[in-house]
């Protein structure tokens, strides 16, 4: 039960790992063949998550667990937007990027797990 639920709490967090690392590597095949490849991941990335992380049924009973790698997401999130507004907080430098394909993939994952936590489990 605890493995699950870890499962449903990691795999988010490290598959938006995973495509970020991977966003300066695709930025070497240009702005269009980078901006191609890159939304073909996200989107095989977005597909995979559910079934990766165990939430698949429509009233799954840890999917409402979705919302703290969420609420983990948007704090970076965050952290990034007073990072880029001239906030100097030695931790914030850590999570600080202004590469704004890795600000989107960050707020697709979070919007799609809060809109799936709402939708399957019993929401925020």
């Amino acid at each position: 039960m605890f493995t699950r639920k870890l499962t449903v709490l990691a795999v988010p967090l490290a598959l938006m790992l995973a495509v970020c690392l991977l966003v300066p590597v695709l930025s070497g095949l240009g702005p269009f063949f980078g901006s191609v490849v890159l939304g073909a991941l996200l989107g095989v990335a977005l597909a995979l998550l559910l079934p990766l992380a165990g939430a698949t049924r429509l009233r799954e009973p840890f999917a409402h667990l979705l919302w703290i790698p969420a609420a983990v997401t948007l704090a970076v999130l965050i952290s990034q937007y007073l990072s880029s507004m001239g906030v100097n907080i030695p931790l914030l430098r850590l999570l600080s990027t202004l590469d704004t394909r890795i600000i989107t993939v960050e707020s697709a994952f979070a919007a799609y797990m809060i809109a799936f936590s709402v939708r399957t489990g019993r929401g925020i």
